[in-house]
């Protein structure tokens, strides 16, 4: 398997398992969870996202996603969504990622930043 640099990359590589037809016979709850300690296990090992390097990992972190756990979350999750031919919603799966890691005043910070640009963009 070829080490992915972006998510189409990802989703390519990913179709080529023989089990994913099962996988994708589940919710996206349990799929996601169930996937963790399996294939999202051999994603961080083998994609370079423990090692903190390759395309695929600083693409995450320019994206602020810092933990190769949200990382393999987030490719599995948009996955499992692209197969199932819905929005991944990615802003929404990274928003969710880097708020689980700011306490209640950052959060808010935040929220009201996103609300301030909301504003700007809108004059």
């Amino acid at each position: 398997m070829e080490i992915p640099k972006n998510l189409e990359e990802c989703y390519i590589e990913l179709e080529k398992l023989e089990d994913i037809n099962f996988w994708l016979e589940t919710s996206e709850k349990l799929a996601i969870a169930e996937a963790h300690h399996g294939i999202g296990q051999w994603i961080r090992n083998n994609w370079g996202l423990w090692k903190q390097e390759g395309e695929l990992y600083n693409w995450f972190k320019e994206n602020e996603i810092n933990h190769p756990d949200d990382m393999s979350g987030i490719i599995l999750t948009s996955f499992y969504r692209h197969m199932k031919t819905q929005n991944i919603r990615i802003e929404e799966q990274f928003e969710h990622s880097i708020d689980f890691y700011l306490d209640d005043k950052e959060k808010l910070l935040r929220q009201r930043k996103k609300k301030l640009n909301k504003i700007e963009d809108a004059h």
